[in-house]
């Protein structure tokens, strides 16, 4: 037996109830805590989430429970690794980070890039299996494919050349037409193994979003992810600001997304961290207005702009704040400074 984190679980209390069931009960039926349907980081055993998922897609009729569920997740769920996957240069990378870090969060299972297993020439294959002489359960199945789908096409921007995919399990009629909708292509049941076949080189499908700086920033997290994630995470919000300062909202939702965390999650980090989102902003705020004042001639107008202030007026009251002078003042005493320096 093998754990898994809670995250995992996500949109499984919605799908359940989208279909009318009892998500508690079966829940407690299938041997987990009903809290971790609702948490990031419980640690579950596999055998419980895989009679979940097949309990409920039993009783309440839904052969593509999986691939519901599916929907409803994103690469926030994976963390610093899901940062690593978003920011990697291509498909291939980001499959190696997968490869070698989904154990943090699903110790048994691997996701993996294998030779075709048809053999075809200039066709790749990703495979999915629940450890060594383990099969996945068939929702389990279409739950990780169904999600590595999803996370495939928005890392590409669209189509990435998906060929078929071959299923453990003999899938019924239903089932199978809820797969070839989901992947837009062929499905064959009763192979040895859960294989998405690409056509084409994993290393020439590149990501769109690829940001070297946020990468690095995410590898060195995942490096250092077993002790703790917090010693990190002040450093990747900061950088995140400083990517988005003068041009989008710097709301922690908009920072949260950008890494891949969930908005909650990165607010318990920083608060592991003695310190919290507000604060971190107007640090790097302080620090980047006061840099403008001295070191640039823009007016003044411009650095609250440039620092995520849409009035100016708003800027001034911080600027007293954060020096007990006006923003100018401020200017001012930095270029009589140099000047005393310059007479010297």
């Amino acid at each position: 037996m093998s754990m898994i984190r809670s995250a995992g679980l996500h949109g499984f209390r919605a799908t359940v109830q989208e279909l009318g069931g009892d998500a508690d009960d079966i829940a407690r039926r299938s041997g987990m805590s009903v809290t971790a349907l609702d948490s990031t980081n419980e640690l579950v055993s596999d055998v419980a989430v895989a009679t979940a998922l097949e309990t409920a897609a039993d009783e309440l009729g839904c052969p593509d429970f999986g691939l519901r569920m599916a929907r409803r997740q994103d690469l926030s769920l994976l963390g610093p690794l899901g940062l690593a996957v978003k920011h990697s240069e291509s498909l291939a990378t980001a499959l190696d980070y997968v490869s070698d870090f989904l154990f943090v969060h699903a110790e048994g299972l691997r996701l993996q890039a294998v030779p075709d297993p048809l053999g075809s020439p200039g066709v790749a294959g990703v495979q999915f299996d629940a450890g060594p002489d383990r099969t996945p359960s068939p929702q389990s199945t279409g739950l990780v494919l169904g999600f590595a789908h999803r996370a495939a096409v928005e890392l590409v921007g669209g189509p990435y050349g998906l060929r078929s995919v071959e299923l453990p399990h003999v899938p019924s009629p239903g089932e199978a037409e809820a797969y070839r909708r989901h992947f837009r292509g062929p499905v064959r049941g009763g192979r040895p193994a859960a294989v998405v076949r690409i056509t084409g080189n994993l290393a020439s499908l590149l990501l769109r979003e690829h940001d070297e700086e946020l990468h690095r920033l995410a590898i060195a997290m995942l490096a250092r992810h077993r002790r703790n994630p917090a010693d990190d995470v002040v450093h990747v919000v900061r950088t995140a600001l400083s990517h988005a300062m003068g041009k989008t909202p710097l709301t922690l939702t908009a920072v949260a997304r950008q890494v891949s965390v969930h908005p909650r999650t990165l607010q318990r980090l920083l608060e592991a961290h003695g310190t919290s989102f507000g604060e971190v902003l107007d640090d790097l705020r302080r620090h980047t207005a006061r840099q403008l004042l001295t070191g640039t001639d823009l007016p003044i107008a411009q650095v609250a702009q440039r620092i995520g202030y849409a009035e100016a007026a708003t800027f001034s009251r911080r600027a007293r704040a954060w020096w007990g002078a006006t923003a100018a003042a401020v200017r001012q005493s930095a270029h009589l400074s140099s000047s005393d320096k310059t007479l010297s």
